[in-house]
């Protein structure tokens, strides 16, 4: 996304016909001059220019060029802490990084693709949004894969719930003139533990499956990417998807669970290091390298802002890697976000009450945190928002249609 950083100012030069003036019209032009100069000194400096325009016949001023409009100023109220040692900002945030062309999806549902006819449905609805691209969702986040897997360890398993083949359901997309992506929760999988060898975390004694709550409160299992097993099964899916049409594999939820205190006892210590972004990255490359270098990353983009571009958790962790070149679908709610943002301990800058232009600060400061390693593509999510508000918000970020 580009943006000029200064404004470009052009004045204009004003060229008045002046008649010779007499004597008598000079001199008492002289007096009135040192009048109003002694006034001026009187009042100060500050008003000497505005009476010396008015005098003169003036010089216009014209603003050419593009600037967000300024967003409201937080009040002190609504910061957190000692407001007295907030710093607040409401400078627009902008960024020399770009988007992606492919910026802009539309996002489709488990139901949307139980058949053909409503997958037709779908996809009428989506190009008449304006849409050229596609989301599908092929592997949901209780590990059931949404479409006639043939791979021969999992095809006649309780993991296999769709009806559809994948290239049957790329093909239809296709049919209608969009473009395919299938979207697959990596490691947020309660499922396939139990049908996927050397998969998903143990206690470090290999004695149970781990959970991320107690069984009682709704547990449910990860996937482990340090393991074998996790990488085979990720690598095996994004090679069945890309060979079934879909043009690129994305990876949704490759993170690792939100650890408490007590799992660090009871799990291996490998998973609490400084540098365990690293079996992320080799979960994406498994993909990557299986899908012919297709696959992608999704990014929540609370998860980029959090850190203050120091450090990166959740979906963003992998971007502590700054050997990860590659591409990450950001996803963005504009309307879950207030009226600022901390960008750092005790400093904040003020966000639009406006979607489009909230949206451009918060995707703005994202980018500066992103660097330049990764290629993004934005994906605009939110269901607080109406159909117009969402495409107003896509050309807010690229001057083009989505």
């Amino acid at each position: 996304m580009k943006r000029n950083k200064s404004i470009k100012i052009k004045r204009s030069k004003n060229r008045l016909y002046k008649k010779k003036k007499s004597g008598a019209k000079v001199a008492a032009e002289t007096v009135i001059f040192i009048l109003i100069a002694g006034a001026l000194v009187f009042v100060g400096y500050s008003a000497a220019g505005p009476l010396i325009e008015l005098w003169s016949g003036g010089t216009g001023t014209e603003i050419e060029g593009w600037t967000p409009a300024p967003p409201p100023q937080a009040s002190d109220s609504d910061v957190t802490g000692n407001a007295s040692d907030a710093e607040i900002t409401t400078e627009p945030v902008t960024t020399e990084e770009e988007l992606s062309d492919e910026t802009g999806a539309y996002i489709l549902s488990e139901n949307d693709i139980v058949n053909v006819t409503v997958l037709n449905n779908a996809i009428d609805k989506a190009k008449k949004s304006g849409y050229t691209q596609v989301l599908v969702p092929m592997k949901n986040k209780e590990g059931k894969l949404l479409y006639k897997s043939n791979i021969n360890y999992i095809k006649d398993t309780e993991l296999v719930t769709g009806t559809m083949p994948a290239g049957q359901i790329s093909s239809v997309i296709k049919a209608g003139g969009l473009i395919p992506k299938a979207v697959i929760y990596t490691l947020m999988d309660n499922d396939a533990p139990s049908f996927v060898d050397n998969a998903g975390y143990r206690f470090a004694d290999d004695s149970y499956f781990w959970l991320d709550a107690a069984a009682a409160n709704g547990g449910k299992r990860w996937l482990d990417p340090f393991l074998d097993g996790t990488k085979k099964y990720a690598a095996d899916l994004s090679r069945e998807l890309k060979l079934a049409g879909f043009e690129e594999v994305i990876l949704s939820q490759l993170r690792f669970p939100d650890f408490t205190s007590y799992d660090q006892t009871i799990l291996d210590n490998r998973s609490f290091t400084d540098d365990r972004y690293k079996a992320l990255t080799s979960v994406y490359s498994a993909s990557y390298n299986a899908s012919e270098k297709k696959s992608a990353v999704s990014v929540d983009i609370k998860d980029v802002l959090n850190g203050y571009g120091q450090s990166f958790s959740g979906t963003a962790e992998i971007l502590n890697d700054k050997t990860f070149t590659g591409t990450i679908y950001l996803f963005i709610a504009p309307s879950e976000f207030e009226n600022r943002l901390e960008v750092g301990e005790n400093k904040f800058i003020g966000l639009s009450p406006n979607a489009p232009e909230k949206t451009e600060t918060l995707i703005g400061k994202a980018m500066e945190y992103i660097g330049t390693n990764v290629s993004v593509s934005v994906i605009i999510n939110d269901s607080a928002l109406s159909e117009e508000e969402t495409e107003e918000c896509y050309k807010r970020l690229i001057p083009i249609p989505f």
